[in-house]
Protein backbone atom coordinates (compact mmCIF):
# COMPACT_ATOMS: atom_id res chain seq x y z
CA UNK A 1 0.00 0.00 0.00
CA UNK A 2 2.77 2.42 0.96
CA UNK A 3 4.68 1.57 -2.23
CA UNK A 4 1.71 2.34 -4.48
CA UNK A 5 1.20 5.73 -2.75
CA UNK A 6 4.83 6.69 -3.36
CA UNK A 7 4.59 5.65 -7.01
CA UNK A 8 1.30 7.55 -7.44
CA UNK A 9 2.86 10.64 -5.80
CA UNK A 10 5.83 10.54 -8.17
CA UNK A 11 3.53 10.15 -11.17
CA UNK A 12 1.39 13.13 -10.09
CA UNK A 13 4.50 15.20 -9.33
CA UNK A 14 6.03 14.32 -12.69
CA UNK A 15 2.79 15.14 -14.53
CA UNK A 16 2.45 18.45 -12.66
CA UNK A 17 6.02 19.54 -13.39
CA UNK A 18 5.89 18.33 -17.00
CA UNK A 19 2.62 20.17 -17.67
CA UNK A 20 3.75 23.49 -16.19
CA UNK A 21 7.24 23.50 -17.66
CA UNK A 22 6.03 22.90 -21.19
CA UNK A 23 2.86 24.96 -21.02
CA UNK A 24 4.58 28.30 -20.46
CA UNK A 25 4.62 30.57 -23.51
CA UNK A 26 8.04 31.22 -25.02
CA UNK A 27 9.10 34.80 -25.55
CA UNK A 28 10.43 34.86 -29.09
CA UNK A 29 11.92 37.97 -30.64
CA UNK A 30 9.99 38.67 -33.87
CA UNK A 31 13.16 39.94 -35.58
CA UNK A 32 15.36 37.00 -34.61
CA UNK A 33 16.91 35.44 -37.68
CA UNK A 34 16.36 38.51 -39.88
CA UNK A 35 19.10 39.19 -42.41
CA UNK A 36 20.71 42.55 -43.14
CA UNK A 37 23.24 43.10 -45.90
CA UNK A 38 25.94 45.56 -46.96
CA UNK A 39 27.29 45.43 -50.53
CA UNK A 40 30.69 47.07 -50.91
CA UNK A 41 31.31 47.68 -54.62
CA UNK A 42 34.89 49.04 -54.52
CA UNK A 43 36.07 46.06 -52.48
CA UNK A 44 33.85 43.64 -54.43
CA UNK A 45 32.53 42.45 -51.10
CA UNK A 46 29.41 41.69 -49.17
CA UNK A 47 28.64 41.33 -45.47
CA UNK A 48 25.46 39.64 -44.31
CA UNK A 49 24.33 40.14 -40.72
CA UNK A 50 22.07 37.51 -39.17
CA UNK A 51 20.26 38.73 -36.09
CA UNK A 52 20.88 36.56 -33.05
CA UNK A 53 19.10 38.96 -30.66
CA UNK A 54 18.33 42.68 -30.58
CA UNK A 55 21.94 43.45 -29.68
CA UNK A 56 23.99 40.65 -31.27
CA UNK A 57 24.58 39.86 -34.93
CA UNK A 58 26.59 37.21 -36.73
CA UNK A 59 28.43 38.78 -39.68
CA UNK A 60 29.37 36.59 -42.65
CA UNK A 61 31.24 38.03 -45.61
CA UNK A 62 34.31 38.42 -47.76
CA UNK A 63 36.19 41.21 -49.56
CA UNK A 64 37.59 40.14 -52.94
CA UNK A 65 39.86 43.10 -53.79
CA UNK A 66 41.37 46.29 -52.44
CA UNK A 67 43.17 44.90 -49.39
CA UNK A 68 46.85 45.66 -49.96
CA UNK A 69 48.62 44.58 -46.79
CA UNK A 70 48.48 41.53 -44.53
CA UNK A 71 48.08 43.58 -41.34
CA UNK A 72 44.65 42.98 -39.76
CA UNK A 73 45.37 45.48 -36.97
CA UNK A 74 45.37 48.30 -39.59
CA UNK A 75 41.96 47.47 -41.11
CA UNK A 76 38.64 48.28 -39.46
CA UNK A 77 34.90 47.89 -39.98
CA UNK A 78 33.14 51.04 -38.82
CA UNK A 79 29.41 51.43 -38.11
CA UNK A 80 28.13 55.00 -38.06
CA UNK A 81 24.65 56.47 -37.75
CA UNK A 82 23.97 60.08 -36.71
CA UNK A 83 26.07 60.48 -33.53
CA UNK A 84 26.84 56.75 -33.10
CA UNK A 85 30.22 55.35 -34.25
CA UNK A 86 31.61 51.89 -33.46
CA UNK A 87 34.80 50.29 -34.83
CA UNK A 88 35.89 46.65 -34.98
CA UNK A 89 39.39 45.77 -36.19
CA UNK A 90 39.95 42.87 -38.57
CA UNK A 91 42.23 41.42 -35.88
CA UNK A 92 39.45 41.63 -33.28
CA UNK A 93 37.03 39.86 -35.63
CA UNK A 94 39.69 37.31 -36.70
CA UNK A 95 39.35 38.18 -40.40
CA UNK A 96 42.19 36.54 -42.34
CA UNK A 97 43.91 38.68 -44.96
CA UNK A 98 45.46 37.27 -48.14
CA UNK A 99 46.02 40.34 -50.36
CA UNK A 100 44.09 41.40 -52.37
CA UNK A 101 41.38 39.44 -50.52
CA UNK A 102 40.19 39.42 -46.93
CA UNK A 103 37.89 36.92 -45.33
CA UNK A 104 35.89 34.93 -44.84
CA UNK A 105 34.32 36.72 -41.89
CA UNK A 106 32.19 34.64 -39.50
CA UNK A 107 30.25 32.51 -38.68
CA UNK A 108 32.01 31.98 -35.33
CA UNK A 109 32.03 35.71 -34.58
CA UNK A 110 29.21 37.71 -33.03
CA UNK A 111 29.32 41.49 -32.86
CA UNK A 112 27.41 43.61 -30.39
CA UNK A 113 25.50 46.41 -32.10
CA UNK A 114 21.92 47.27 -31.19
CA UNK A 115 19.34 46.66 -33.94
CA UNK A 116 18.30 50.32 -34.09
CA UNK A 117 21.91 51.34 -34.67
CA UNK A 118 22.57 48.69 -37.33
CA UNK A 119 19.56 49.36 -39.57
CA UNK A 120 20.35 52.13 -42.08
CA UNK A 121 23.81 52.68 -40.60
CA UNK A 122 26.77 53.42 -42.82
CA UNK A 123 29.35 50.61 -42.80
CA UNK A 124 32.83 51.69 -43.81
CA UNK A 125 35.94 49.61 -44.33
CA UNK A 126 38.98 51.59 -43.19
CA UNK A 127 42.72 51.18 -43.50
CA UNK A 128 43.93 53.19 -40.53
CA UNK A 129 42.00 56.47 -41.14
CA UNK A 130 41.48 56.07 -44.90
CA UNK A 131 38.02 54.95 -46.07
CA UNK A 132 38.37 52.15 -48.64
CA UNK A 133 34.64 51.62 -49.22
CA UNK A 134 31.31 52.32 -47.54
CA UNK A 135 27.65 51.45 -47.97
CA UNK A 136 24.38 51.41 -46.04
CA UNK A 137 22.99 48.41 -44.20
CA UNK A 138 19.66 47.30 -45.68
CA UNK A 139 17.26 44.54 -44.71
CA UNK A 140 17.55 41.62 -47.10
CA UNK A 141 14.30 40.67 -48.80
CA UNK A 142 13.23 37.04 -48.37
Amino acid sequence: MQKSRIIATFIVLFAFIFAYLHATPLHLDPHRGDMYVVILEKLDGKIEFTELSTAFFMPVGVFNKGITENAPEHYFIQFSKSNFIQNFSFAELAIPIHPPKAGPLGPLVAIQVHLDKLIDSEVSILKDDEVLDSAKVVKESP
